[in-house]
């Protein structure tokens, strides 16, 4: 019986075969995605001798930061405190006359903080014998700019530009990407920058980052002159990216499993129908119903073993596209563990998809000997009312397409699930991709930079004045604003907090930022404040109340929160406040960036070079959609590299189930089809009628599809990026490419019809006649 079933059923057993496979094959790849990280970071760690936390303090007296470190050493919780001296970097850092970009700190090698550090290329002897022009960089940077060991990067300061030749390339914990803080190591910072102390804690075994900070905080009445961040937090900042795409393709992965189930469930049926004669012949030799049933389970449950263990197999490639840049960031190749997800995995997907084909193959216990005359099919039948219409119209292809339809309900309803998910999951990941790369023309919306055409940061504030008369004198400027964007304000801690700072950015003039607001307005007044939907939804906060907050670690200070806005940076903890709330409570306050609005857009990249030859070092010079661009490509770049693929198996899974259902369709309705023959009708009318009933059913999916996708895609993105609070998910649709899309899908639906539909050359009259 094997080798009968797979004589008879090769392209049934195909179709099945490659469906589990795919949907396999995302569904492991999704979850190794989620889960395969945690490991390998904590194992980093280890080697690394990792601190359990930093604390970037707000002081930059040394003799602060030491009474902040001798706070920390008082707590049973701590085993030792280092201190590291570091200058965050707002010069230009360039390799071969690109800029390097992100949030870069230079810092003094210290060999108690960095003596176990992974080398990826160079030892600890290199970092150890470092010359003043040498530095040992991080792997997250070497990669994403193919730096190697013995290249030069510049470091232009107004003292004096400084070339470091690399000697090394490390990974720990705390440095797997540039859109959080890196080190650069050096033997020294150069004279005349701006530096401070950061201080490191290393907790007794068993203590977390987030139980030393309530420790300190529980001591010190809950206020701490520095922001901490931990080292789980470092590892969930890292995952971010890769956690989203994760979850994006596990839904899909599982809807696309039920939806292939129901094809499952539907040509098991149909073979079940053609097989009853078989059965019953069988049943009359002597087989009885579990001995029958057990032959059918075990071939099928040989069929969706194989394909489920490939598709297992098969999943490695896919999360590797995903995974393989964390992993090179961390120093070594990607580790998927695929008998720990492939077991549990093969259990659920191979038990769920026989449990489906068992409900089916059991009911062939009620067939009987008698039953061969007709097989399982309902032989009543069923007065057909009198057709009064046009019998032209009706016995054309489209006719007999439009009468299937109505007649064969269920097949319908399959295709229609089908179609609606394969295009609701097409146009989902084509609207991804159209945001994502919007991401950086809209960071006014993601990040609260302000929609100008340049901006300008001052490295040396010294040159603040100057960089602006450069600025003011300068006739293509229509206006320009000033920022600060690196203020750390911190909220009244309460037990539980994981963090207590938010990042400010501080504008002279709100109303000529016109930066976006989900709920109110942006501050006017000294006492206002707007608050990210992430804190105000963690502080249980709304336009109206007052928030106290501490600006530099002095004083509290209450605000009326005047609005609401949302944010990617900081990971949703940030605010907005007026240069007046500094100086109307006695803070020293300076700017940092100018924003510059250009009378003509045309001009900016001339504008561009020309400020920048006048400033040199002084400042930064950039487009507005570069600002802060390591975070939008953290976010981007995962969904361009793994989008794709994923659209090409959901195409595919879709594809096949479409040839399933028609092939099926053609099967079960052969007397049918040999009765056209007989009257006339060639191959090709009953082709074209099922190009017809698939193309009537995928044109009006799409047109429900379409609205699902408008009304349902901000939800989604809602709820996967809930990490950072969003309230709103605006979304600008590109029709053309959603057209495109859609074009695409429909033709593959068409081409699968139709090869589907070669079935029907073999639809013979002479059966039919003998029959």
């Amino acid at each position: 019986m094997w080798i009968k079933n797979f004589r008879h059923k090769k392209l049934q057993t195909l179709m099945i075969f490659m469906i589990i496979m795919l949907c396999s094959m995302l569904l492991i790849a999704s979850v190794s995605i989620l889960v395969s990280l945690n490991k390998p970071f904590k194992k980093l760690a280890k080697e690394c001798h990792s601190a359990t936390a930093v604390v970037y303090p707000y002081s930059t007296d040394d003799k602060d930061v030491n009474i902040l470190g001798q706070q920390f050493v008082k707590l049973t919780e701590v085993k030792k405190v280092e201190y590291v001296r570091i200058h965050y970097i707002t010069e230009r850092l360039s390799f071969e006359d690109k800029k390097i970009k992100g949030f870069i700190d230079l810092t003094k090698y210290n060999a108690s903080v960095f003596g176990k550090i992974r080398y990826l290329q160079g030892n600890k002897s290199a970092a150890e014998k470092l010359k003043n022009n040498e530095c040992i960089i991080p792997a997250c940077i070497s990669n994403e700019y193919n730096i190697k060991i013995g290249d030069s990067i510049k470091l232009e300061l107004v003292g004096g530009d400084v070339d470091y030749k690399v000697r090394g390339i490390y990974a720990d914990p705390y440095n797997t990407s540039s859109s959080f803080d890196s080190n650069i190591l050096t033997k020294e910072l150069p004279k005349g920058v701006s530096q401070k102390l950061c201080v490191y804690l290393y907790g007794k075994k068993g203590i977390t980052g987030s139980k030393l900070q309530d420790a300190f905080r529980k001591k010190h009445d809950g206020q701490m002159n520095g922001q901490m961040v931990t080292l789980q937090q470092t590892v969930d900042s890292s995952l971010i990216a890769a956690h989203i795409v994760g979850s994006v393709f596990l839904a899909i992965g599982i809807i696309m499993l039920f939806v292939s189930c129901i094809i499952i469930n539907f040509m098991i049926k149909s073979a079940m129908i053609a097989d009853s004669k078989s059965i019953a012949v069988y049943k009359t030799m002597g087989y009885t119903s579990s001995d029958i049933l057990n032959m059918y389970l075990k071939f099928y449950f040989a069929v969706v073993s194989l394909g489920c263990i490939i598709g297992i197999g098969s999943s490695v490639f896919l999360s590797d596209i995903i995974l393989a840049s964390v992993f090179k960031n961390m120093g070594q190749s990607v580790d998927n563990n695929i008998l720990a997800l492939g077991i549990p995995g093969y259990i659920i997907i191979v038990g769920f998809v026989l449990g489906i084909i068992y409900r089916i193959i059991g009911k062939t216990k009620n067939v009987k000997p008698v039953y061969a005359l007709n097989g399982m099919s309902n032989s009543n039948t069923h007065k057909k009312k009198e057709y009064k219409g046009d019998s032209k119209m009706q016995f054309s292809p489209i006719g007999i397409a439009l009468r299937t339809l109505m007649r064969n309900k269920k097949g319908a309803a399959h295709i229609v699930i089908t179609c609606i998910v394969t295009i609701f999951s097409i146009n989902f990941a084509v609207v991804s991709l159209d945001v994502a790369h919007t991401l950086k023309s809209n960071n006014d919306y993601w990040l609260g930079v302000d929609k100008c055409d340049v901006m300008v940061s001052i490295t040396d504030s010294k040159q603040y004045k100057k960089v602006e008369n450069i600025i003011r004198k300068d006739k293509r400027v229509n206006y320009y604003l000033e920022s600060n964007m690196s203020k750390k304000i911190a909220m009244k801690w309460k037990k539980g907090m994981d963090d207590t700072i938010i990042s400010g950015f501080v504008f002279n003039d709100f109303s000529r930022t016109k930066l976006p607001i989900v709920e109110g307005r942006n501050p006017k007044a000294s006492n206002e404040i707007a608050i990210a939907s992430k804190v105000a939804g963690e502080l249980h906060k709304t336009v109206g109340d007052y928030m106290q907050v501490y600006l530099q670690g002095g004083k509290s200070v209450n605000f009326l929160i005047t609005g609401i806005f949302q944010t990617y940076y900081q990971l949703g903890y940030a605010c907005r406040l007026t240069k007046s709330a500094y100086t109307d409570n006695n803070y020293r306050f300076n700017y940092d960036h100018f924003s510059i609005y250009l009378k003509n857009k045309n001009d900016m990249k001339a504008f561009m070079k020309d400020i920048k030859k006048k400033i040199k070092s002084s400042g930064n010079v950039f487009a507005r959609t570069e600002a802060f661009s390591s975070i939008m490509d953290m976010i981007v770049a995962p969904q361009n590299s793994a989008i794709p693929p994923v659209v090409a198996v959901v195409l595919l899974v879709g594809a096949i189930n479409i040839f399933c259902i028609v092939l099926l369709k053609n099967a079960s309705s052969k007397r049918i089809n040999g009765i056209y023959k007989c009257l006339g009708y060639s191959t090709w009318h009953l082709i074209l009628s099922n190009l017809y009933y698939v193309g009537i059913i995928a044109a009006a999916s799409i047109v429900v599809a379409l609205p699902l996708i408008v009304n349902f895609y901000p939800l989604i993105m809602r709820t996967c990026l809930a990490m950072f609070g969003f309230l709103k998910y605006p979304v600008t649709y590109n029709y053309y490419h959603i057209a495109l899309a859609n074009l695409v899908v429909f033709i593959f639906f068409i081409m699968s019809t139709m090869i589907s539909s070669r079935s029907l050359k073999k639809v013979s009259v002479r059966e039919l006649v003998q029959e």
